[in-house]
């Protein structure tokens, strides 16, 4: 049974399951996204905007004199994105829409998340050198380096692939601690890892589904102003706006997949008491 805190709740189509209906979740995700659009810039509106403000001036930064510059704002740009993330997550598993008109809070809650999102983002970090694009200054020198061993180097170039793809497998099915953060459970990977056996490709498809409709529209955007002959600033200013809704789809993803797997708000701390008291 769904929490009633649950502002999605009128979206469910299928009782709590431990396999994934992917088209059911992501049906849920934009129609909710879509529904509840205008509350939810409400409340992030003000981080949103600084957010936007500070992608389109990395953007236009020139790339050489400006490390420090690209640095501050990627960190601030971070800071805010996960001010904005925590604020969905709270308010689709267990409606949390604070009033007032301000909402730019970094606390305690905000600090987990960002230490769960640095983990994963290390569980990516072998993909991206053993199997990133040339144009990646990392990738490139592995495969430099791999190159100059000869014989060995192709070994060793396997490894790192077959350690890759067993670090996207766990990265993938331990997304779901980034909503058990946002709500304030507690950290129990052995849960996750339990209740998302099986879903690893239900999962991934999810969050194709979730994320490949803002690059194909990115794609034509940029497309067409370059067609017109148009300043691409104003592109990136209207691919920024949509990037808002996708947002919000790619969060409800990871919401509703936390819901139907691991269970309303609460359920890690209700399973966590239940062990110590066994």
């Amino acid at each position: 049974m769904s929490d009633p805190r649950d502002p999605y709740r009128d979206l469910h189509t299928h009782e709590e399951s431990r396999k994934l209906d992917v088209i059911a979740a992501a049906r849920e995700a934009y129609t909710g996204a879509w529904a509840h659009l205008g509350e939810m810039v409400r409340l992030i509106w003000l981080p949103g905007t600084l957010y936007l403000a500070l992608n389109m001036i990395g953007a236009m930064l020139p790339e050489e004199g400006n490390f420090i510059l690209g640095a501050l704002i990627e960190m601030a740009s971070l800071m805010l994105w996960v001010i904005i993330s925590v604020a969905w997550y709270r308010f689709i598993l267990i409606g949390e829409a604070p009033q007032g008109a301000f909402h730019l809070n970094f606390s305690r809650r905000e600090a987990r998340y960002l230490l769960v999102s640095i983990v994963l983002v290390l569980l990516a970090a072998p993909s991206l050198l053993f199997a990133g694009p040339p144009e990646f200054p990392p990738a490139a020198a592995v495969a430099k380096a791999l190159a100059e061993m000869g014989s060995a180097g192709s070994l060793v170039a396997f490894f790192g692939l077959l350690f890759s793809f067993v670090c996207i497998y766990f990265l993938i099915r331990l997304l779901l601690l980034l909503p058990a953060a946002s709500i304030d459970e507690p950290f129990d990977i052995r849960m996750v890892l339990e209740r998302t056996r099986g879903n690893f490709w239900r999962i991934l498809a999810l969050c194709i589904l979730s994320s490949l409709p803002l690059l194909i529209a990115y794609v034509l955007i940029v497309s067409v102003f370059v067609a017109l002959n148009l300043p691409l600033v104003i592109a990136l200013f209207f691919s920024s706006l949509l990037s808002i809704f996708f947002a919000i789809v790619n969060v409800a993803i990871l919401a509703i997949a936390y819901r139907e797997l691991i269970g309303p708000p609460g359920a890690m701390a209700a399973e966590r008491d239940r062990q110590n008291t066994a």
